[in-house]
């Protein structure tokens, strides 16, 4: 049984770096972008002999992998595109994490909202991102709302208050996540009812699903963002939140959340024969929402179980396959 599964490996890692131009072996954390980011030991990344679209490429390779994977498969020029959309989400969602205090981090928010009024007005920062973003402007019709949603909603999470009720968690996603793929929509010249219906519910699926997996990191550092209301009916205290070993109220809420979850996401997928083929290939993060939401079901919904926090190998072979399926 050893040598099959070692060939299948071998035959597994040629396919990533073939198809997927995978870097194997090098892990770099996930983008948990809702309320927080994985720290890493690295969090700048070098410029050298980087150009701007190199950079933001490489800001969502390191930071939002996932996104990363799926953001690959897209043609171009939808590809290059969402890679601009993704890395701006990526700076804002850093904030967090880079700093000691809110108050630094409102200087931060106020930097990227002065930077998003400077780009739309044709005269971006010397930072790469704007200067992507800039240029994609140049190409194609975007809405700055949608930006300035994803910056306020880290923005209120600078606080650490946690969210009162799972509708203010909902509406969380629906400004960090949500607007992410209303924006790669109209880059890719696509308004539909049916597709911004579908994304939103997609949207907010991945949202809650990074939420839950963003736990164990943000507990490590004294924060909680898990619902007030989620607390009060499972009877769930900051100790058990901080101290995995008492878990099954936990568990219990976790259970609420990933059901709500798992309801988004086949609520969007209903909507999958209404949709265009690069409209699927927009939506292919479902994938890995699927995935971890199934990986918390086999472990009880133990966010701290470790199958819940490493790395999904299988990922890029799944999202290849729905890709030729023309599935999400």
């Amino acid at each position: 049984m050893a040598a099959p599964m070692r060939i299948w490996y071998n035959n597994a890692e040629f396919f990533l770096k073939s198809a997927l131009k995978l870097d194997i072996g090098k892990f770099t954390p996930t983008l948990i972008n809702n309320p927080s980011v994985i720290s890493c030991n690295k969090r700048r990344i070098s410029t050298k002999n980087f150009d701007s679209y190199q950079y933001c490429l490489e800001a969502v390779r390191k930071y939002d992998y996932e996104n990363y994977l799926c953001t690959l498969l897209l043609p171009e020029p939808v590809k290059s595109a969402a890679f601009v959309i993704r890395a701006f989400n990526v700076e804002i969602a850093q904030v967090r994490d880079s700093v000691s205090t809110s108050s630094i981090g409102q200087m931060r928010m106020k930097f990227w909202k002065d930077a998003l009024d400077r780009t739309f007005a044709d005269n971006p920062p010397e930072q790469p991102v704007t200067q992507e973003l800039a240029k994609l402007l140049n190409r194609c019709k975007l809405s700055k709302s949608w930006f300035s949603r994803l910056i306020s909603s880290r923005e209120a999470l600078l606080n650490d208050k946690p969210f009162v009720s799972v509708r203010d968690l909902e509406n969380y996603c629906d400004q960090a996540f949500v607007s992410v793929y209303y924006l790669i929509l109209q880059a890719s010249g696509i308004s539909d009812m049916h597709c911004d219906h579908a994304a939103s519910h997609i949207g907010k699926s991945q949202g809650i699903s990074n939420f839950l997996r963003g736990i164990p990191f943000n507990a490590s550092r004294g924060r909680l963002f898990l619902p007030l209301e989620i607390m009060s009916k499972y009877k769930i205290s900051q100790e058990q939140l901080f101290r995995p070993e008492q878990k099954k109220n936990l568990q219990d809420g976790i259970f609420e959340l990933s059901s709500l979850a798992h309801q988004h996401l086949q609520l969007g997928r209903k909507l999958n024969s209404d949709l265009p083929k690069l409209v699927k290939q927009i939506f292919l993060p479902a994938v890995a929402t699927e995935a971890y939401l199934k990986s918390l079901e086999q472990t009880d919904f133990d966010v701290f179980h470790p199958k819940n926090q490493k790395r999904n190998n299988l990922l890029p072979v799944k999202l290849w396959i729905h890709k030729l399926r023309n599935t999400y």
